[in-house]
């Protein structure tokens, strides 16, 4: 890599190789494998021309390296056995990745005198992967929040518990926010002046 450096500089850089697989409902469709460098793609394997195509200069010397068809077949193999791999886990899956669950969910407020919290408690979701986030008259709110992260429940579903402290934040207008696939748009939960008398 030092060629790379001469290159592009001394300091710190990432070399990146990225592979991958796509699939339809019928099965594979296509096959990559891709190199980058700080970031950008400096060249990929081509496996209809069994050829490696440069898209950079580092990626020209990098290609002319890597130019024989030995080292294409063999990240051809590589690629096969990975994207098979990763077609047995989506299929074995895809069952449970088809069924999503809809949280429920459940906001209060707590904590003494000068001390006091939103909690945004988000259940019972499936996948696990969720957007909760507070807002204020529909803008984002990053200070004062912070959560559980996603934790798994014993039924095999996922929680989530988000904190917004009051100290630096009015009540007029506070809404935790839920974006989930289970359901299309955001869910918004207004906090009502009733939760807390303050």
């Amino acid at each position: 890599m030092a060629f790379l450096n001469t290159i592009l500089g001394a300091e710190e850089h990432a070399y990146q190789q990225f592979i991958g697989c796509a699939f339809n409902n019928e099965g594979q469709v296509s096959r990559f494998w891709r190199y980058g460098y700080d970031g950008r793609d400096i060249m990929h394997v081509d496996l209809t021309k069994e050829a490696m195509v440069a898209t950079s200069e580092p990626g020209q010397l990098l290609a002319e390296e890597r130019k024989s068809k030995e080292y294409i077949k063999r990240k051809e193999a590589r690629l096969v056995k990975v994207c098979s791999a990763v077609k047995t886990v989506f299929l074995k899956s895809n069952n449970s990745l088809s069924r999503a669950a809809k949280p429920a969910v459940y906001v209060s407020s707590g904590g003494e005198k000068g001390q006091e919290y939103f909690k945004c408690a988000v259940h019972g979701f499936y996948p696990n992967i969720i957007r909760v986030r507070w807002t204020q008259n529909r803008k984002p709110v990053y200070f004062g929040v912070s959560t559980t992260g996603v934790l798994p429940h014993k039924d095999g579903t996922f929680q989530m518990i988000s904190y917004l402290s009051l100290s630096n934040v009015s009540v007029q207008g506070v809404t935790c926010e839920i974006e989930h696939l289970s359901f299309d748009g955001i869910l918004r939960i207004l906090v009502h002046h009733s939760l807390k008398s303050l």
